[in-house]
């Protein structure tokens, strides 16, 4: 009876400590909401850390579409001194992939690492086939050698002038697509190959061959994984300082030497010769401070590309930071002092322009948005063809907003070729022209399987699981207890006694004895 008794009781028991943990965990869950801690763990670039492995080799599909610019009138051009006349041709699409080689975490707060890019041509996404489109286009060797030594003595040029002659240069060449992009045979850049090594390190010219070689050359990043790590530079806010997987070396160093920066005298430097504090495509800060610069840099384009917050939107079922290209990006000095050093040999571009030359070699390459959009109207009225519109050639950039994670991105930029010669009779037609070679639009098409999956499961599935497994324990948790004491209050005790011979008697304080034992003679008390 008693053993029947303590069972029943530590039954009430159960469901009461069970009911008070329950109702315990719900309160824990909505003040700590564990589903951040694990966000946030998530969003950490750590060793084995599923960030990392998405990292190392991104699962995202990047489509570089290149629209070419045929010049359709050459003949008149020489002629007749017509203005160029410029079709744009395109697109034709490269897959690029990247992968992020030799991670290697350091103690102070940083991974170093060596990214790597690789195109495949997409013959399905593409208007034609690169090996049989041709085009007529300019004779960048020729134009960019002798644009490159207009600064160089008499002597130079004269001797470069009469080279040209001697191989018979032509400013206008038929080339097809692949030839243009990724190279051809020519006299002067195999001479000058041979001549000045150290110079034209390359034997045959294509331009985006030479793009790629600087993208894939020996580059090692540095990068912030901790917001603790100290910055060297004093350019930045507060919360700028803080932000996560900025740069934190390149090659070895947080400044552009090409432009001018000295790591022995920061006095000197200035916002726009570092890239201590830039991003690198692919990843961003979690939660980012949108009163911040988003600054991207790739070494192919010789210098950062800023970016402005712009909206907030959802997109695929996702909360958005939509983020447009900076307007003041190439403005000149005047507008923008953060461009003063972009300025080369005293030099400044017009507004919209923005030197690449010596990351290439010293030709006078420029970077401008694509059809000259938001540039100096007098670069479109040089030649016929130019037609921006904001919403084709326009650079933007939308982000998750918690995780950091690109969800799109159309990064457009347009290669120029700034023409200045001196002495060379060929290249006189062309002289002080800036002449459009090429646009690109770096574009990524869809969140990959994987991305899409962990952001449906962290910011939909697990959210709303949360919130249900929290109320239920709020509410059941409590009830499990009342339910325990109300079951444990009411419940009657049962004090029957059973009799050796099974029959039930109710609870006397006094023993009585039965009227079986009185009728049985053995037990019948003698008189």
């Amino acid at each position: 009876m008693i053993e029947f008794k303590y069972k029943k009781t530590s039954k009430f028991l159960v469901m009461g400590i069970s009911g008070t943990l329950m109702a315990l965990c719900g309160f824990l869950i909505y003040y700590f909401d564990p589903l951040n801690v694990i966000i946030k763990a998530f969003a950490v670039l750590a060793p084995n850390s599923i960030l990392f492995k998405i990292w190392s080799k991104p699962p995202y599909e990047i489509n570089v579409n290149v629209y070419i610019f045929n010049i359709t009138n050459s003949k008149e051009f020489l002629e007749n001194g017509d203005k160029l006349q410029l079709e744009q041709i395109g697109p034709y699409v490269y897959q690029e992939i990247i992968t992020n080689t030799d991670g290697h975490f350091n103690d102070n707060g940083t991974i170093t690492f060596a990214p790597k890019r690789h195109l495949v041509f997409k013959r399905e996404l593409s208007v034609g086939d690169t090996k049989e489109d041709r085009i007529i286009a300019a004779n960048i060797p020729l134009l960019g050698i002798s644009s490159s030594l207009k600064d160089k003595s008499f002597f130079v040029n004269f001797v470069v002038a009469n080279i040209a002659t001697a191989l018979d240069s032509q400013i206008f060449l038929e080339l097809t697509i692949d030839e243009y992009l990724w190279g051809y045979d020519d006299k002067l850049v195999d001479l000058a190959n041979k001549a000045l090594p150290n110079w034209i390190n390359f034997p045959r010219f294509g331009i985006m061959d030479r793009m790629m070689a600087l993208d894939n050359a020996s580059n090692v990043v540095t990068i912030k994984t901790k917001s603790d790590v100290q910055m060297r530079n004093s350019y930045q806010s507060e919360s700028e300082r803080e932000m996560l997987y900025t740069i934190s070396e390149f090659n070895g160093s947080p400044g552009l030497h090409h432009w001018g920066f000295k790591d022995d005298d920061w006095e000197s430097n200035s916002k726009c010769n570092t890239v201590e504090g830039v991003f690198v495509e692919g990843l961003f800060t979690p939660d980012m401070d949108l009163n911040n610069t988003l600054r991207l840099y790739r070494r192919a384009f010789c210098r950062p590309v800023d970016f402005r917050f712009e909206k907030k939107e959802v997109f695929k079922g996702y909360d958005a930071n939509v983020f447009r290209v900076d307007p003041l990006f190439l403005a000149r000095p005047e507008e923008n002092p953060d461009n003063a050093c972009y300025c080369y040999k005293g030099k400044c571009p017009k507004k919209g322009l923005s030197y690449l030359t010596p990351c290439y070699y010293d030709i006078p390459v420029a970077i401008s948005q694509p059809h000259y959009l938001n540039s100096d109207p007098s670069l479109s009225e040089q030649v016929i063809g130019m037609e921006p519109n904001v919403e084709l050639h326009d650079s933007t950039l939308k982000v998750h907003s918690q995780l950091g994670v690109p969800l799109e991105a159309k990064l457009r930029i347009q290669i120029n070729l700034e023409i200045d010669t001196r002495l060379n009779n060929r290249c006189k037609p062309m002289n002080g022209l800036t002449l459009p070679l090429f646009w690109l639009e770096l574009d990524i098409v869809d969140l990959p399987t994987q991305v899409d999956w962990i952001l449906y499961m962290l910011y939909n599935i697990l959210p709303i699981s949360q919130i249900v497994l929290m109320w239920l324990f709020i509410l059941f948790g409590p009830a499990l207890v009342a339910a325990a004491a109300l079951i444990s209050f009411y419940t009657p005790h049962n004090h029957g006694l059973e009799d050796p011979y099974a029959n039930r008697i109710g609870y006397s304080p006094i023993r009585i004895i039965p009227m079986t034992a009185y009728l049985n003679e053995n037990l019948r008390i003698s008189k």
